[in-house]
């Protein structure tokens, strides 16, 4: 249902394909995000949710972009980024437990910076328990920066124009 953004393997040769979610893949979002420990869910919405259906169907509603990373067309890792006219967003990534330290964070990372340039988004925002460091760690190595911090949270900007001009200057070199 979704449509193919990308087919490889994970780091340790586990195939893998990431589609850009549509309607269609609403229950296996939902699923995926039931499916989530206490703790992913705790570290991607910074709070405890057991109703998905509300989130998952306002990402349908609006300018978002979702992708969903699947292995033997399981979903197992989600990113999204949910942006306005502007092109200004907020991002998240969650991976399910078993499957994390694969490289699946990392790849939706790189494939939802490229999708929302696409996309026009110039800019999206990400928040981060300064205690998921996994997650910080992917965020700055995909060029975030950290813009502030406050109440527990550290808020990450990732500046795509700016990535451009970076990867622009690097080849110029």
């Amino acid at each position: 249902m979704g449509i193919l953004v990308y087919s490889g393997v994970l780091k340790d040769g586990t195939p893998v394909e990431v589609e850009r979610a549509t309607p269609e893949d609403r229950e296996k979002l939902i699923h995926f995000y039931e499916a989530l420990s206490a703790e992913c869910i705790y570290n991607r919405f910074m709070s405890i949710i057991r109703y998905f259906d509300p989130y998952v169907d306002s990402l349908f509603r609006g300018n978002a972009i979702v992708l969903m990373a699947k292995v033997n067309d399981k979903v197992v890792g989600v990113a999204e980024v949910v942006y306005d006219d502007r092109g200004m967003g907020e991002s998240g990534i969650a991976v399910l437990d078993e499957y994390q330290g694969k490289g699946i964070g990392s790849l939706l990372g790189r494939l939802i910076i490229e999708e929302a340039k696409k996309n026009g988004i110039k800019k999206f925002y990400a928040y981060i328990l300064p205690t998921n460091m996994k997650a910080l760690q992917m965020a700055l190595k995909h060029g975030a920066r950290i813009v502030k911090r406050y109440s527990g949270m550290l808020y990450l900007e990732f500046d795509l124009e700016g990535l451009n001009k970076g990867e622009r200057k690097t080849r110029e070199n």
